[in-house]
């Protein structure tokens, strides 16, 4: 692409004869207030348009006697003309009120027309991570506007978690975000969802998997010989280390899980036949709504309310009852879970169903 550079001045007439000095402005677009004196930098990407709505058009003889069309109009910030003149020697002009900064989407070549845009150093691409340069002609400055997940003045920091770009954007949306918990020339940084909204709005990192559904367990008899791998979904995500770092830098993390059980035993006081694993490959001995030194019980066994108050959980009831044990997981250092594991499901009815919540992670350690 050929780029040149044209400054333009439009000074009345009534001041050609008056003596005087003109300053030249620093910025690259100026537009005196009583239109005495305005002037623009352009630069040229010739076979190149902006598909944008035009505030004005006109015929000119001449393709440079657009961009000055274009100075003479506040409104305007770019402009396109034809590359070839029509049957009258003239060459169409359209005005626009946006730029290819601000539409870049819409800048696209074209082997009819030439694009004349102001020239800002945006043009040098400083924003990183895809942030949107916009261009403040005057100045002859520009800000950066973010993607999600992206900070900083060029959008060269990427958050550790959600909570942390949460702090550095207040007044962030939900959305798809980048993190990067163990920071610059770690592990790859990965996608997740942000909620900006639950947890009081502190900036909650959402990460799913391929076993949220509810999911049936039968024909399975001996001790864990149901085994569900858990493989966790993002952008980027490529192993459970990814994981551990985001554990690592919140400060709370949880997960919920829920067995549901017809004649399908759990922990057994001990005696498991259903448990998780976590994410260093162990095999959990207390469920969701208890802590690590709750061992083989579930939430009704801190509560001596489970269906056979001489068990731990409500699933080693053991009838064929459909009952339930559930709660949430939160001791970080175990989590993610990895894989669930159930059996006791072989006999004429026995079956289960396990469901499991997205890892969560919310608050900066």
């Amino acid at each position: 692409m050929v780029l040149f550079t044209l400054v333009f001045f439009l000074i009345p007439s009534s001041l050609q004869t008056t003596a005087g000095i003109v300053v030249k402005q620093q910025g690259a677009l100026y537009h005196h207030e009583s239109d005495i004196v305005s002037h623009g930098n352009f630069e040229e990407y010739a076979y190149n348009t902006l598909e944008s709505t035009n505030i004005a058009s006109f015929f000119v003889n001449k393709q440079s006697e657009c961009p000055l069309k274009c100075v003479s109009d506040p409104k305007c910030y770019s402009c396109n003309v034809a590359a070839y003149p029509d049957s009258k020697g003239l060459y169409l002009c359209d005005l626009l009120a946006t730029d290819k900064y601000r539409e870049k989407a819409k800048f696209i070549p074209d082997a009819f027309f030439h694009h004349f845009a102001i020239w800002s150093l945006c043009h040098q691409e400083p924003c990183k991570n895809n942030g949107d340069c916009i261009p403040d002609y005057q100045l002859n400055s520009y800000s950066c506007h973010c993607n999600l997940g992206h900070f900083g003045i060029h959008c060269e920091n990427t958050g550790k978690t959600c909570s942390e770009i949460k702090i550095q954007s207040l007044n962030i949306q939900s959305g798809p975000c980048v993190i990067d918990p163990d920071g610059e020339g770690g592990y790859e940084p990965f996608t997740v969802h942000c909620d900006m909204t639950d947890k009081s709005g502190v900036g909650v990192t959402v990460v799913g998997h391929d076993s949220e559904d509810r999911i049936l367990v039968n024909g399975t008899e001996p001790k864990g010989s149901y085994a569900r791998d858990i493989t966790y979904i993002g952008t980027g995500l490529r192993g459970i280390a990814q994981l551990t770092g985001l554990s690592v830098v919140s400060l709370n993390c949880e997960q919920f899980i829920k067995y549901e059980c017809a004649g399908s035993r759990l922990l057994a006081n001990g005696n498991s036949f259903g448990w998780w694993v976590s994410r260093d490959n162990v095999q959990m001995t207390y469920w969701g709504g208890t802590a690590p030194g709750d061992s083989n019980k579930c939430a009704c066994g801190l509560t001596s309310s489970c269906a056979d108050s001489s068990k731990g959980c409500n699933c080693d009831k053991n009838d064929l009852v459909l009952r339930e044990d559930s709660g949430l997981l939160n001791e970080k250092s175990h989590l993610p879970v990895l894989q669930l594991r159930f059996g006791d499901t072989a006999g004429v009815n026995e079956h289960g169903y396990h469901t499991l919540g997205k890892f969560i992670c919310y608050g900066i350690a």
